[in-house]
């Protein structure tokens, strides 16, 4: 249907949820993410890849978040490298998600 708005499939509180093996490295505590938050980012990539409506509602999530938390931002923008995916999805609250 032309003109059709289209919704996020993903809401805020399921892609936070998808975070939360990601918190200790996140905030601060651990050194390198563990397997589990790694298995959690991927999970989240994949969404991220196969709906661009998804991705930017991940995004502004986490834009949100990483204002509202103590996110160790240099370690957010680890987490792709470091998991081995492809950077779809910043945690950075200066980040234009409607470019994304």
């Amino acid at each position: 249907m032309v003109g059709r708005l289209t919704t996020a499939e993903i809401q805020c509180n399921d892609a936070l949820a998808h975070m939360v093996p990601c918190e200790m490295f996140l905030l601060s505590g651990d050194a390198s993410p563990s397997s589990a938050c790694c298995d959690a980012v991927q999970s989240l990539d994949k969404i991220a890849t196969e709906s661009p409506v998804d991705r930017r509602a991940i995004c502004r999530c986490f834009k949100d978040t990483a204002r509202s938390f103590p996110v160790d931002l240099a370690k957010a923008q680890q987490l792709p490298k470091l998991c081995k995916v492809a950077e779809r999805v910043a945690i950075d609250p200066n980040v234009d998600c409607n470019r994304i």
